[in-house]
């Protein structure tokens, strides 16, 4: 994903990242794809430059990852791919489509944006802010959760396996 390699390499080089990017790429990748909010704040302290008490608790456990259960923000600050390539330039250098959400080729941020709302429904059921995804959620066949879940699981895989999560070579 360029938006992964991308932030991620400024955040090697520079110890630093927009607070946008901090939000829409690495926040919104941990939170969708379930990884422990105290574990991204760690890493957070270590890599970037400007880790201070009133930069990472609140970018991160409170907007990025919604641990704080929205005492900071009125909603989980989550998205698909469509957001991201609106918001950035960050597809357009991608191998990957902002566009798909299954299949070879698709962007795993769109199938983790959707797993995501299905796997905290029930949590997220009273917030207005988020009821239209979430309706939108609820109306994905059982065929194409279990594609989305796939797409997910694969580039998730991939990721903890260190691998590139691209289109395949061939």
């Amino acid at each position: 994903m360029a938006c992964l390699d991308q932030v991620v390499g400024e955040v090697v080089r520079e110890g630093f990242s927009h607070h946008i990017t901090r939000l829409m790429v690495l926040g919104n990748l941990a939170t969708t794809a379930g990884y422990d909010p105290r574990e991204l704040s760690d890493w957070f302290w270590l890599a970037y430059i400007d880790a201070y008490d009133w930069v990472v608790e609140p970018n991160v456990l409170g907007m990025a990852t919604y641990a704080d259960g929205g005492g900071m923000t009125t909603k989980p600050y989550v998205s698909g791919a469509a957001y991201i390539n609106k918001m950035s330039d960050y597809c357009k250098s991608c191998a990957l489509d902002p566009k798909r959400s299954t299949g070879e080729g698709a962007c795993p941020m769109t199938a983790l944006y959707w797993t995501f709302l299905h796997r905290n429904h029930a949590r997220l059921a009273n917030n207005n802010r988020i009821a239209m995804p979430l309706k939108m959620a609820t109306k994905k066949s059982k065929t194409e959760l279990a594609a989305l879940q796939q797409t997910a699981d694969d580039a998730l895989g991939k990721l903890a396996r260190g691998e590139r999560v691209d289109l395949p070579q061939g």
